[in-house]
């Protein structure tokens, strides 16, 4: 269910997406430069080499050793490349390969205590938002478990990174990717930070990474990427503070690009009824740990419009609102 929806006759929808998590911002101009400057060099016609550059570049921005990073087609294929053998903390992001799962604690927020030797779960999660405690991840490395975060959405959310433990505990893996926090989904790339990255790049294929991508994210300006990013949590945190509160909708507490939700109706017929207006929002029915009431919306810069049409919706439902 997720991805957003489905392109219709080989073209994108026209519907505004809003079950599909992006930075608010959008892309920025200096993707688009070079998105454009790598057609112009016409890089589709070489095979990119072992993306020497791109490690590099990445290791710049995060201030870690390129030895750590590894590089993929997404995040997910990163993650589809771990292993077996995981706990999952649930609801999570649905990819992750899970042999054990137990349940967060469902409050205003969600909270996720780390369980189990061999443990993975996203940072801010998805779809719940919420963020892990940094003493509680300490704890967790140091009594030496494996474990890996998921900071798909970390740059442009408002939580602090654990890049800055994983030279100090061999037992962290990263995982991210730049293709939400600079609003590219379909310019794939994720990458790994960790001492495992290695160990995982050797399951992957060869040139994962099409030639656009490695040209584009290899030729970032550091500057204007940690820029960029803090630009975004700053937006995010305006959003946050101005979103617009619906009678009979339950806002569980985010600190990401997006809000999960729980209304007094169905989330399917609820996404039935947004399709008439224009809308679309992601019907969390199918996460471990949540009701078929809960509903996911990313925080576009148009998110009171949505929230306005949820509100038309459930008002007409319930003239007594």
């Amino acid at each position: 269910m997720h991805g957003g929806l489905s392109w219709s006759h080989g073209k994108p929808p026209t519907i505004r997406d809003f079950s599909v998590n992006l930075n608010p911002l959008g892309v920025p101009s200096f993707i688009e430069e070079l998105i454009y400057e790598a057609v112009k060099v016409k890089a589709y016609r070489f095979y990119p080499d072992d993306y020497r550059d791109l490690k590099y570049k990445i290791a710049e921005i995060y201030n870690v050793d390129p030895e750590m990073i590894g590089v993929f087609n997404g995040a997910s294929e990163a993650i589809s490349l771990l292993g077996r053998g995981f706990f999952v903390p649930e609801p999570n992001y649905q990819e992750y390969y899970r042999s054990n799962v137990y349940l967060a604690e469902e409050g205003e927020e969600f909270r996720y205590p780390l369980q189990g030797d061999k443990l993975i779960v996203s940072h801010p999660n998805n779809p719940t938002g919420a963020a892990l405690k940094e003493q509680e991840v300490t704890l967790y490395l140091e009594q030496g478990k494996f474990l890996v975060i998921d900071q798909s959405f970390s740059d442009i959310s408002l939580v602090p990174s654990f890049v800055n433990l994983v030279k100090e505990f061999p037992n962290l893996l990263i995982v991210s990717s730049f293709t939400k926090s600079f609003s590219v989904p379909g310019l794939r790339l994720g990458f790994t930070i960790g001492n495992e990255s290695k160990v995982i790049e050797k399951r992957s294929i060869p040139w994962r990474i099409n030639s656009i991508a490695y040209y584009v994210f290899a030729n970032l300006d550091v500057r204007e990427v940690r820029s960029f990013f803090e630009m975004s949590r700053n937006t995010l945190g305006k959003i946050l503070d101005n979103i617009k509160r619906i009678s009979g909708i339950k806002f569980y507490k985010s600190f990401a690009p997006f809000i999960l939700a729980e209304s007094s109706i169905a989330s399917n017929e609820l996404n039935k009824k947004l399709l008439l207006k224009g809308f679309y929002v992601r019907d969390c029915a199918n996460f471990v740990g949540l009701r078929s009431t809960h509903f996911r919306f990313s925080l576009r810069p148009d998110v009171n419009e949505l929230l306005e049409a949820i509100d038309d919706i459930l008002r007409n439902r319930n003239p007594e609102m």
